[in-house]
């Protein structure tokens, strides 16, 4: 089983769509340009990819080989653009995409017509857009692909990702600008689209909320408030349970905008907390959003105490002139060109640049022999393991698609199932976990730690569990010790593992506990991560730290975390935790109105999740204990 290359991969999907090679590359690039890709002869840079598997009806991401390093510095940071948009943090959005304009998009149309997506969304995030210039830039760049575009026949097209959203944008542009017919049209094209086509599900439901936002905005102009309220409603709950937090912000304030104009004027009031507050916590300029627009258009008082948490400053960032497209380049490249940056040579590369030996990069995972075969790129690795090497050098996997074997597909959808099960679902769990086991051989390592992981954490007995978490964790690292963290590299499901490692251990000995959350912490702080990869562990870490730390009343260590906790607010659920426990060690230090401050966090973001019981338990803990009551 190995990583497949893209000809073959787009060859078969071509043929599977019945479509020419003319038919396939109209718009994408030269019909030689797509034979030489399909006979092996040329290589594709995954923006290209991606656009000429859409173009034959198969949604996927990126393939995992580039023409230059330029050309993945720009994919990558194309993706970390989108978790800084996602986190409302739009200052170092708008200096990544100054990076990638400074890359000259690595010659390639593909990476222009994306990062224009982007900028177009910092403009809107940033409430300085001006929407007519807006619009014209979000037709440029649908023109880089589609030279006519036609908004009545959306639903015969196959669009791309990047096509997709850059359609949603023109419907809110559109709105902006007055035109309602329009963006009336392509929203209902867009939701008839996503509907018939075949996505992930995570990727169609994010898809359809970004539309849903747009449609509600709509509707909210054309006075259909039921409809509104009932659209937006669907999807903040729809994002709630898929644990996608980059459009809940908006979602709230149009279901609390819905509920205003439907007269249920103390659930308006809820929502618009709950989405000034969750925002406000997180340094969003979009809290200062929602407080203009209810000042300034709605008949309704706010109470005074909101006053004390100041705006968040609105941040201007310069609009874009369109540049000429035709001499860049369409992601296809010679093959066999010394520039040529396959999953090897980014290992080889990042291994490099850390000072990482192979033995330390592999352990474990392979041999040192294997290893330099795939930096040579004489083997190709096996998915799980092209996954498990990136993540320990601090990259994130999930922004590549890989296509392996049919096994290896199904393995792939069983541990993406896995780890979407929620803890309290353990029939499930385990019925999936023996699933995998009876697919996997003694070569499947990775698999395997992963179905030992997921079988432990439903031991009910905390010994217990504890045992199968560190024979799960010796199955890659044997021998592992927390005092010697800084010598290993960690893989995403090996970090897990370890969190969970300390939770036990600080269930059973609360010291010792804290002690390896602090060596976790420690590791995080030395080991180069980037925030996409961060984000997957960083914040349940310091959140359940955080809470031990409360319950052992050591508080004055919990203040001193918070330089860390600008690097946890990629997730709002375990925002919400740590805030929660935070306030409370400042109301027990007396500390009354910084504890009065982040009390509003903690509950309204508990809100923002619908944790509802937590939410209440704190708010009437906040009453009794320090005397705060929540606005």
């Amino acid at each position: 089983m190995s990583v497949q290359h893209a000809g073959s991969i787009i060859r078969q999907a071509r043929l599977n769509a019945g479509l020419t090679q003319e038919q396939l590359s109209d718009g994408v690039c030269s019909t030689l340009s797509l034979s030489r890709i399909e006979n092996g002869s040329a290589g594709v840079s995954p923006a290209t990819f991606q656009t000429l598997m859409a173009h034959a009806g198969i949604f996927c991401e990126a393939y995992p080989t580039f023409s230059t390093r330029a050309d993945f510095d720009c994919f990558y940071a194309l993706k970390e653009v989108r978790f800084y948009l996602d986190s409302w943090q739009l200052t170092p959005a708008c200096q990544l995409l100054d990076h990638i304009e400074m890359l000259n998009w690595a010659d390639n149309k593909f990476y222009y017509q994306e990062w224009l997506l982007l900028h177009c969304k910092l403009q809107l995030r940033s409430g300085h857009a001006n929407h007519a210039h807006t619009y014209e830039l979000v037709r440029f760049a649908l023109k880089i692909t589609r030279s006519d575009i036609d908004n009545a026949a959306i639903h015969s097209l196959f669009l791309s990702s990047v096509e997709i959203e850059l359609f949603i944008y023109l419907a809110q542009e559109a709105l902006y600008i007055g035109d309602t017919a329009t963006a009336h049209h392509v929203c209902q094209q867009i939701s008839s689209y996503l509907s018939a086509r075949s996505l992930s599900f995570l990727e169609r439901d994010r898809l359809l909320a970004e539309n849903a936002v747009v449609y509600t905005k709509y509707l909210l102009t054309v006075c259909d408030y039921k409809s509104a309220l009932e659209l937006s409603n669907f999807y903040r709950h729809q994002m709630i349970s898929n644990l996608d937090d980059g459009l809940m912000h908006e979602l709230t304030f149009l279901t609390a905008l819905g509920c205003y104009y439907t007269g249920q004027q103390d659930r308006f009031l809820t929502l618009f907390k709950t989405a000034f507050f969750s925002a406000h916590s997180i340094n969003s300029c979009y809290a200062t959003i929602c407080k203009n627009y209810v000042s300034n258009h709605l008949s309704t008082t706010l109470a005074e105490d909101l006053n004390i948490f100041s705006d968040i400053p609105l941040i201007s960032f310069s609009p874009k002139v369109p540049r000429d497209v035709s001499s860049m380049g369409d992601g296809t490249y010679d093959f066999f060109s010394h520039k040529v940056f396959t999953l090897g040579g980014l290992i080889r590369s990042l291994r490099k640049e850390q000072k990482l030996s192979q033995p330390a990069l592999c352990r474990g995972l392979c041999s040192k022999s294997k290893l330099s075969k795939i930096e040579n790129e004489t083997q190709q690795p096996d998915i799980i393991l092209a996954q498990t090497l990136l993540q320990r050098l601090g990259i994130s996997d999930l922004v590549f698609t890989f296509y392996g074997s049919e096994k290896e597909n199904k393995l792939q959808e069983l541990q993406f199932r896995l780890a979407k099960t929620r803890m309290n679902h353990k029939t499930l769990q385990l019925d999936l976990v023996k699933k995998m086991e009876m697919l996997c051989t003694s070569k499947d390592i990775c698999y395997l730690q992963f179905a030992a992981y997921k079988s432990a954490i439903c031991e009910p007995d905390n010994n217990q569990k504890l045992k199968g978490l560190k024979n799960a964790l010796f199955m890659t690292l044997p021998g592992f010790q927390f005092d010697e963290i800084l010598d290993y590299r960690l893989s995403w499901i090996e970090l897990t593992i370890l969190n969970n490692i300390c939770r036990t251990y600080a269930t059973i000995n609360p010291t010792h506990g804290i002690y390896c959350f602090y060596k976790l912490l420690e590791y995080t702080s030395h080991v180069p991560l980037d925030v996409l990869e961060k984000k997957r562990s960083f914040p349940v870490t310091l959140g359940m730290l955080i809470r031990f730390l409360y319950t052992e009343n050591r508080l004055s260590e919990i203040v001193a975390l918070v330089p860390l906790f600008s690097d946890a607010i990629s997730s709002m659920y375990f925002t919400g935790n740590i805030f929660s426990h935070y306030c409370q060690a400042l109301g027990s230090l007396g500390l009354t109105n910084s504890a009065k401050e982040f009390a509003h966090y903690a509950y309204y973001n508990a809100l923002l999740m619908e944790d509802i019981y937590n939410a209440s338990g704190l708010k009437n803990d906040l009453k009794k204990n320090y005397n705060i009551s929540l606005l």
